[in-house]
């Protein structure tokens, strides 16, 4: 069991990745190379990264500082949610929609555009539920941010009467 998005999860989602014809030939198909970096609103930098040439996956890791064709972040509550019922493209729109994701780097419509890049796009929510996921790490840091902004309000001045 590996922590979401830590390295071993990274490289689990890339075998999973590279085996699946579905998503490998689409997305061969479409000359598809990327940088796609992963991880959550509430930090900086994205936790891992992926990097895709023809499709497949060469490397997979934490994320260093590398060049990103694409940033997706979400918060730790919609991560478990697509992981634990997938992403379908009515869910899809709903979630853009709403926001629920973010592209802190790239064009997601591009890819919501093209048939055989959405395909691929919503295929690997599937694959991600595959890798046996553990959440504890980043619950805390959850749990810390949300404090650490409720102490910013118990901080702030009384209104004055």
């Amino acid at each position: 069991m590996s922590n979401l998005f830590c390295e071993t999860w990274m490289q689990e989602f890339a075998t999973l990745w590279n085996t699946d014809q579905e998503i490998a030939y689409a997305l061969y198909e479409q000359s598809f190379n990327a940088n796609i970096g992963y991880g959550f609103t509430d930090v900086r930098h994205p936790t891992g990264i992926l990097i895709i040439v023809h499709g497949k996956i060469e490397s997979a890791g934490l994320y260093k500082g590398q060049p990103l064709d694409w940033d997706l972040r979400a918060d730790i509550e919609d991560w478990k949610s697509w992981l634990k019922e997938g992403l379908s493209l009515a869910r899809l729109g709903f979630v853009v929609a709403h926001q629920k994701r973010q592209f802190k780097t790239g064009d997601d419509r591009k890819i919501l555009r093209t048939p055989r890049l959405a395909t691929a796009f919503l295929r690997r929510f599937g694959l991600m539920s595959q890798v046996t996921t553990q959440f504890p790490a980043y619950e805390h840091h959850a749990a810390i941010a949300k404090m650490e902004k409720g102490k910013a309000k118990l901080l702030a001045p009384f209104p004055a009467h």
